[in-house]
């Protein structure tokens, strides 16, 4: 009996293993990228934020805004 339950719980902890290891494998990921010429750009799923001199850009299901930066006066 207390054989098979160690089998049990050994086989239990692989197979909640394997399936972490492939959730994280297929798991969607975010990058960020930013240079002083093109500015900011994040890319998560679903969601895209784009920064730059002349405005910022927010992209999301369902979502567009474009807001532009405020320029000051010399």
């Amino acid at each position: 009996m207390q054989r098979s339950t160690l089998i049990i719980v050994l086989a239990a902890f692989l197979v909640l293993g394997g399936a972490i290891i492939v959730a994280q494998t297929n798991a969607p990921s975010t990058s960020v990228s930013s240079d002083r010429e093109s500015g900011t750009r994040i890319d998560a799923p679903g969601t895209r934020v784009e920064t730059d001199a002349d405005k910022t850009r927010i992209q999301a299901p369902g979502v567009d805004i474009t807001v532009p930066r405020e320029k000051t006066a010399p």
